[in-house]
């Protein structure tokens, strides 16, 4: 028995798995205006960056169409099951079209929600291919990709919350709203939904706080996958910290960016 994994673009994945045969990714969609882009095809990170910065209106995200997504199971033909994993279905509609696109196609397929985006979903997905490499049947499959779902945690740093509020994604961030000026909360996603971890006054504080919660998950021995979004400084003082533990770095891409906005940071563990 074969099995593929699709996955949709709110996964960040390092160049040899996104590459594989074996995986595809079925982009979501932003708008800026009447004009529609596919996440991660229709234009580069460093393009979409520059027109959010400089656009007069937010960008609207929107989840692919199940057509989409069945297009993508009718081309893993040659394998006998799919695996998909899908973004958290608190936070975007994906996980409901990538089901009902299971119900058009006639093969098996199943899918499941992350509970998570970006690198968290990636170290997921990652743990799901080295089971396929080590020659698992699906069951054993599906089950590794669940004990990573359960294993990991997503923190992450913004400059601002306007970004989140404005895209109605801020979870139980919410009460975060209206506090003094200067604060710089770090976030986390806990079962999908986006919520407060700490509060920080300051970047350089902010920093400190996640650097604290990187180092108690690499003295555990935990796997890490770092993202940013115009955030050198940070990144590369995150990279230290995570050393052998790392496993891969990864830039945020356009419609997870559209929410959290430039400045942003990230790491996940399992």
């Amino acid at each position: 028995m074969t099995v593929a994994i699709v996955t949709d673009s709110t996964t960040s994945l390092p160049p040899e798995a996104a590459e594989r045969p074996d995986v595809r990714v079925v982009p979501l969609i932003f708008h800026f205006g009447d004009e529609a882009y596919r996440d991660k095809v229709d234009m580069t990170l460093e393009e979409f960056y520059r027109k959010l910065r400089e656009s007069p209106v937010m960008p609207r995200t929107s989840q692919p169409s199940a057509g989409a997504f069945a297009e993508a199971y009718e081309a893993l033909s040659a394998y006998d099951d799919i695996l998909v994993l899908t973004i958290s279905g608190e936070l975007s509609g994906t996980y409901n079209s990538a089901t009902a696109a299971a119900g058009m196609v006639d093969r098996p397929v199943e899918v499941i929600d992350t509970r998570s985006a970006e690198i968290g979903s990636g170290l997921i997905l990652l743990e799901a291919l080295r089971a396929i490499d080590a020659g698992a049947e699906f069951p054993e499959v599906k089950q590794a990709a669940e004990r990573a779902i359960e294993r990991a945690q997503v923190y992450f740093a913004v400059s601002t919350l306007e970004y989140l509020e404005k895209n109605g994604r801020i979870g139980r961030a919410q009460r975060l709203l209206g506090t003094t000026l200067n604060i710089r909360p770090v976030l986390k996603l806990e079962d999908g939904v986006i919520t407060p971890h700490k509060r920080a006054r300051g970047r350089r504080r902010q920093l400190s706080a996640m650097l604290d919660e990187l180092r108690s998950a690499v003295e555990q021995g935990r796997k890490v996958a770092l993202a940013d979004i115009a955030a050198p400084d940070e990144l590369a003082r995150l990279r230290e910290a995570a050393g052998e533990n790392l496993v891969f770095v990864a830039e945020v891409g356009g419609v997870i960016g559209s929410h959290v906005g430039p400045g942003a940071y990230g790491m996940a563990f399992i």
